[in-house]
């Protein structure tokens, strides 16, 4: 791997366990506006073997200089690209709200590039990709688009006390949800890595039922998990990560 390969990898993923033997790699992509920190505390609630990166978007944090995601493709082939070190490995990907659709298309790249090479996609909050939300989030005024994040998040309410930081995310949040407004796979092309959905029982924007509809997207083992909860039900992380690890993948031979 050459430098300019480590870069790019250290660009898009942040780790927050290393582990010399991995049982597996749990890579999770976050919600829109979101940064690979809000995977930062996971490590805690998962067996110690299994190593935790999180994706980071361009356009927030450390990556604040770039300009933010136009279309998903964007996200797609540089996460693919920042994994091929991981492969011939256990490997699983997760994703909340958009970062599930990033995870499931990830999915589907690497499986074009290399065949089944993701041994679990978890999905999260997220309607299937045939099925996208009518929201044009992205074309709100700030105010409009404050009022639809903090609709969803009651936390992000704490930010209106810092005008500056808004200034900050703003542009990242808005860039995000014009990528998922733009996003539709139809006819949805199934994954063959087994597939996890997860959701909370009170999200205003996807219901349990519409969390069933991820099966046209599963050519193999498939569940579902409804956990207490709006939008941001996994805030409350153990509940996620208590499901979630049954369905990792252990050590291949």
């Amino acid at each position: 791997m050459t430098i300019e390969d480590l870069n790019t990898r250290s660009r898009w993923l942040k780790t927050f366990r290393r582990v010399t033997r991995p049982r597996c790699r749990l890579v999770c992509a976050p919600h829109a506006g979101g940064t690979a920190q809000a995977y930062r505390t996971w490590p805690g609630g998962l067996p110690a073997d299994v190593e935790v990166h999180g994706v980071q978007y361009p356009g927030r944090q450390d990556r604040l200089g770039e300009a933010p995601p136009a279309a998903m493709d964007d996200l797609v082939g540089p996460v693919a690209d920042s994994l091929e070190p991981f492969l011939g490995e256990p490997l699983a990907l997760f994703g909340h709200s958009m970062g599930a659709i990033v995870a499931y298309e990830v999915t589907l790249e690497l499986e074009r590039r290399h065949g089944r090479v993701v041994d679990l996609l978890a999905v999260s909050g997220s309607r299937a990709p045939h099925e996208r939300e009518n929201h044009d989030r992205h074309t709100l005024d700030d105010a409009g688009l404050i009022d639809e994040l903090s609709r969803l998040n009651d936390d992000f309410a704490d930010l209106l006390d810092s005008p500056e930081l808004l200034e900050l995310v703003l542009p990242a949040i808005r860039a995000d949800f014009g990528v998922v407004a733009g996003y539709l796979r139809t006819p949805p092309l199934p994954v063959r890595a087994p597939v996890l959905v997860l959701g909370g029982s009170d999200d205003p924007d996807v219901s349990p039922e519409q969390l069933t509809h991820w099966r046209a997207c599963a050519g193999n083992a498939f569940g579902t998990r409804v956990l207490p909860g709006g939008h941001f039900y996994l805030d409350d992380e153990q509940p996620v990560l208590d499901q979630i690890t049954p369905w990792l993948p252990g050590r291949r031979s």
